[in-house]
């Protein structure tokens, strides 16, 4: 039922996207966005709860393998739910949902695959917008994590870039000692191991030795106490300027501490996919980490059944390990989950025909691996090698040639 109607006419100056004639650092101070309307409405939990059942039944009918049984189970179940509400009686929402509940509450055997579910917000630091806006990013993003973690105490978020946290915590304290509150109890996780996500290819070692240095002291001083024995520190490395990973990583990784790695970009490569999803990644000196490429094959995933089924099926070490990494939130601007996918990932835990999903952290994951997996997994030697942004370098290249030019 709709409550009232507010009309607001209103102009801002943000720029959206790129400026004047497509520069991203031309700004149009007359560029201006307008709302002329704005809904507002009661929330009605009973509704909400329905729309996500019905979602998640439909979405098991339609991406199950037409002859699989579990699938017309979805499809009959869904519609006794449909024919179950009456809009007048708000008893009959209760009773729908206990139906949906029902299906939801068939379990899976032991041997079932299981994902391991990550909130995370990809937010560049720098890429179509200035660094302050970055910053409103973070507080934004990381804001509305902990409201929801406060309504969902198993959701668990990883984070990671050293430089954002330490702008949440000069500009926005408060909000800082709330993550510090969470990252106590395992909610909210701090992954980065280095300052930035920083480039994959180009630096030194001396720079990636840096990168390593300043990320984990910084985890440190803010998150840990200096009597904890035991601290896991995860190489984090995912999408900004990484365009394919060197050879020489393993060796820094390891001499750094760190002995696990995770990263999803790989799986942009345009013709040669690369052969494995959970591996040892083996450097030039020998030096090893265990490997993980999310094999849902995004970094924005929704809490959707076609996106579980495809993790499954895209898979590329079934026999070898049953357990894979599933990165759920809204990216590339930050956002991050929402409680829409909370509430789809809590129906997707345990149903029968549909891989087990839980709420997990990378320490979960990668131990588990470890522990079970570790001896039948393939090794993969030297360079990660990522087969787009061919030519990404040549402006840098460019860049460098002309001042070396200009000291000699």
């Amino acid at each position: 039922m709709l409550v009232s109607n507010v009309y607001i006419e209103m102009a801002c100056n943000e720029v959206f996207g790129a400026g004047k004639n497509g520069f991203i650092n031309d700004a149009d101070p007359d560029r201006t966005f307008s709302v002329t309307q704005l809904e507002i409405a009661p929330f009605n939990r009973h509704v909400y709860n329905l729309i996500i059942d019905v979602k998640i039944l439909h979405d098991i009918a339609q991406h199950l393998p037409e002859e699989s049984e579990r699938g017309y189970q979805a499809l009959y179940t869904v519609n006794r739910l449909v024919n179950t509400v009456d809009i007048s009686d708000t008893s009959t929402y209760l009773k729908a949902h206990d139906i949906a509940d029902k299906f939801f509450k068939q379990r899976n055997g032991e041997s079932q695959h299981v994902i391991h579910a990550m909130g995370h917000a990809h937010i560049d630091t720098a890429w179509l917008w200035p660094y302050a806006e970055t910053i409103r990013k973070c507080a934004r993003s990381w804001s509305t994590t902990i409201r929801l973690m406060e309504q969902y105490p198993h959701f668990t978020f990883t984070c990671s870039q050293a430089q954002q946290y330490e702008w949440v915590q000069q500009h926005y304290p408060g909000l800082f000692e709330q993550i510090k509150k969470f990252v106590d109890k395992g909610q909210f996780i701090p992954v980065g191991g280095t300052w930035v996500e920083m480039d994959g290819n180009i630096p030194s070692g001396e720079a990636f030795v840096r990168q390593f240095l300043y990320g984990q002291s910084e985890f440190k001083l803010d998150f840990i106490n200096l009597e904890d024995f035991y601290f896991p520190i995860y190489m984090y490395l995912k999408f900004l300027n990484t365009f394919g990973y060197s050879a020489q990583l393993p060796q820094i990784m390891k001499i750094c501490g760190v002995t696990r790695f995770l990263t999803q970009k790989l799986s942009w490569s345009l013709v040669n996919k690369f052969p494995h999803h959970t591996f040892w990644w083996e450097g030039i000196d020998g030096s090893k980490v265990l490997a993980h490429f999310p094999p849902g094959d995004d970094y924005c995933m929704t809490g959707d059944v076609k996106q579980v089924l495809y993790t499954l099926s895209n898979y590329r070490d079934k026999g070898r390990s049953s357990r894979t990494v599933y990165l759920f939130g809204h990216g590339d601007g930050g956002h991050g989950p929402s409680e829409d996918m909370l509430q789809k990932l809590k129906r997707l835990e345990d149903v029968d025909g549909l891989p087990k999903v839980k709420m997990s952290s990378p320490d979960d994951y990668f131990s588990v691996v470890e522990r079970d997996d570790g001896d039948k997994l393939c090794k993969w030697r030297g360079e990660l090698y990522l087969e787009l942004h061919n030519g990404t370098y040549t402006t840098q290249a460019k860049v460098c040639c002309s001042n070396v030019m200009n000291v000699l």
